[in-house]
């Protein structure tokens, strides 16, 4: 078991590299933030479906919606996420992808719930099966701390991601 973290500054292209990364695996899963058409959109990596994330019109929407910083994301969606995260734990592919963890799951929002218990899960595995999640580089610290993640390597680019066996673990 291992738990990686994909950590680089915001926009510096971690999704792009990631999306390009998972096209060419066969045993991952997960969910990937894209940006389409200038939009955040979220994407089932098993599925390869597409979903509404980012609200564009919050004052009029008719939905829920979580803030964060100047988005505002579809309740509907995060909880999605949640679920198509916790329902891989039965599977356990080879990769589970979390793009990403930050303010809204340190402040026990958005993908908080499956996060917290995917890393415990992880941290209690046996081997053949990785945990990725991308945390952008200033929020590398403090979302160590408050997952308590142990036992982790900190990856900047997805070529570091080949080859990957659990004798890399780090903490």
């Amino acid at each position: 078991m291992s738990i990686l973290l994909f950590s680089r500054s915001v926009r510096s292209g971690k999704t792009s590299e990631l999306q390009r990364w998972c096209d060419t695996q066969k045993n991952v899963a997960g969910i990937l933030m894209p940006d389409v058409n200038g939009k955040r959109m979220l994407q089932d990596i098993g599925s390869g479906m597409l979903f509404e994330m980012e609200c564009d019109d919050p004052l009029n929407s008719e939905t829920p919606l979580q803030q964060v910083g100047r988005y505002y994301f579809y309740a509907s969606s995060i909880t999605k996420a949640n679920s198509t995260l916790l329902e891989t734990l039965s599977r356990l592919p080879q990769w589970l992808v979390i793009d990403e963890v930050g303010k809204l799951e340190l402040d026990k929002k958005g993908f908080y719930p499956a996060v917290k218990q995917l890393v415990e899960r992880y941290m209690n595995i046996t081997p053949g099966s990785n945990l990725l999640m991308v945390v952008r580089e200033g929020l590398y610290e403090e979302v160590v701390c408050f997952f308590n993640i142990t036992g982790h390597t900190r990856v900047r680019h997805t070529d570091e991601l080949a080859g990957f066996t659990n004798s890399h673990e780090n903490g």
